[in-house]
């Protein structure tokens, strides 16, 4: 049986994953929710969630919980440590784990070339690059996973915040984007299915879950409104943001690789964004 923890959006699309292959599962959340499959969904707190694991048997946990936001995070640097690193380190002494990262733990990164997974951090720019960093550590001298994604969108929303492609395209007031931000957007229904596989299937180390091609914010952004014919101006500029890597862009050599994010993003908001979500 597999343990999830965290109920986000990347949570949300393993689950799914999970019930279409009919796999055995348990889900392990901070607040359980009224609706909540009885006997699959168990409330946790990191005091009890080594002890939780133990008695489910568990053969592997996904690791989708985080602290996120990038100003809480420095804002509160110490409950970052709790989430991010922390709490790895606690389900990776219980079990096999595999843990979600982010690009974010990369550096400024001046040199326009994508990042492989053999690619080496000089140091985070932000507490939360910082300390998810940190939690890559952890599992890794535990013989885990880690699967690095970035800038993610999907079926399922976050029930945090929309994703940037929903922000973008459920209003035309004008935008202004950085330009100086490189990275390469994650369609979750697209790696959903590797990371149960490799959870799932003899595997370690670093693997980097993202689409072909990077782009900026700018560029996500006019790809997305032209795609919904969405006539809202977007207008770009340098920001020399100090909390993400100029040049983030992530690259898949582990794995088969992914479909172009362009075609991802045109599947999704002639599909399901057209249709309206899907939601539990």
């Amino acid at each position: 049986m597999v343990g999830v923890v965290g109920t986000g959006q990347v949570a949300q699309h393993v689950i799914e994953e999970l019930r279409r292959r009919n796999s055995r599962f348990v889900v392990f959340t901070r607040s359980l929710q009224p609706d909540a499959d009885a006997g699959v969904f168990v409330s946790y707190t990191p005091e009890t969630i080594a002890r939780q694991i133990r008695d489910a048997d568990l053969t592997a946990v996904i690791n989708c919980a985080a602290l996120r936001d990038i100003n809480l995070c420095e804002k509160s640097p110490t409950d970052a440590v709790h989430a991010n690193v922390d709490l790895a380190a606690i389900i990776g002494d219980s079990v096999r784990q595999l843990y979600i990262s982010t690009d974010y733990v990369f550096d400024r990164n001046d040199e326009d070339r994508p990042l492989d997974e053999e690619a080496v951090s000089r140091g985070a720019l932000s507490v939360y690059g910082q300390t998810k960093l940190r939690g890559e550590a952890e599992v890794l001298k535990r013989s885990g996973i880690v699967a690095r994604i970035s800038s993610p969108f999907g079926i399922y929303p976050s029930p945090m915040k929309p994703s940037f492609v929903d922000m973008v395209v459920s209003t035309d007031k004008p935008m202004d984007l950085p330009t100086d931000q490189f990275f390469s957007p994650t369609y979750l229904p697209d790696v959903a299915g590797a990371i149960v596989d490799l959870a799932t299937q003899p595997s370690h180390g670093v693997y980097h879950l993202v689409n072909q091609g990077k782009t900026n914010w700018k560029e996500f952004a006019q790809l997305a409104r032209k795609l919904r014919r969405n006539k809202g101006r977007i207008t770009g500029s340098m920001r020399w943001d100090m909390t993400r890597p100029m040049y983030g862009a992530l690259i898949n050599t582990r794995l088969p690789r992914f479909r172009t994010w362009m075609e991802a993003m045109q599947e999704y908001l002639a599909g399901p964004m057209a249709e309206g979500r899907i939601k539990r």
